[in-house]
């Protein structure tokens, strides 16, 4: 039950990040699952609807990736093109 939460949670708040909805986000994810970037895994059970339960991680190019856009971030933090604040949400603080 705590991973389920954990997961709709993460979701939930990658919805709210992204301000795009989760058939939006469908689609980009699969969108960098051709990229390479990320691996599908799929559980094999349902979830609501019966849909089937999928679950994405990052790949190591993915990684290289992800390392080269934190550098970015970091660099606009450091030239104060964003506060600090900006790249995070209210509920990050719990």
């Amino acid at each position: 039950m705590r991973a389920e939460d954990f997961d709709s949670r993460r979701l939930v708040r990658i919805e709210r990040a992204t301000g795009i909805d989760r058939k939006e986000l469908r689609t980009h994810l699969e969108k960098l699952t051709e990229l390479g970037l990320i691996e599908q895994i799929e559980e094999g059970g349902r979830g609501r609807g019966g849909h089937a339960l999928v679950h994405y991680d990052i790949s190591p190019v993915g990684r290289t990736w992800r390392s080269d856009i934190g550098r970015f971030i970091q660099l606009c933090q450091r030239g104060e093109y964003y506060p600090e604040s900006f790249f995070y949400l209210p509920s990050d603080s719990y």
